[in-house]
């Protein structure tokens, strides 16, 4: 069991063709992984969060229990380019995402998959905001 949120960067630094490979990676992610692993079941909740200059939530922990509406919200979603804040994604995700309200559970471990380019517009602030103190 655990909690995972992807946290995707659509800022400009990815351009369209590699946004296009990460939401085909997602989508086959949650066809072939996610679906081994029991989202059905409720024991592996999902959440999706993209990011540029601004934070954009798609779905919480707590929204989708089954795979399809997951691959209908990947398909949905758009590039938005902008610049590489990490560091408002990785925040929003710990006080947002990663709490009770939005789906996240006591005593289960916590998984966040952060694609991008690697690249943050405010390197320092990325690293204080991926420290789990």
């Amino acid at each position: 069991m655990a909690d995972v949120v992807v946290v995707l960067d659509t800022s400009v630094s990815i351009g369209w063709s590699d946004f296009d490979h990460m939401r085909s990676f997602l989508s086959t992610l949650t066809n072939h992984v996610i679906n081994n692993l029991n989202l059905d079941s409720g024991r592996i909740p999902l959440g999706l969060v993209t990011y540029s200059t601004t934070v954009r939530p798609l779905f919480n922990l707590s929204l989708y229990t089954t795979v399809p509406p997951i691959q209908a919200a990947i398909a949905s979603f758009n590039y938005s380019s902008g610049a590489t804040n990490t560091a408002a994604a990785l925040g929003y995700v710990r006080s947002t995402m990663l709490t009770s309200l939005a789906g996240a559970r006591r005593h289960v471990p916590k998984i966040v998959v952060v694609l991008t380019d690697g690249k943050s517009s405010d390197p320092k602030a990325t690293k204080v905001r991926s420290s789990l103190q």
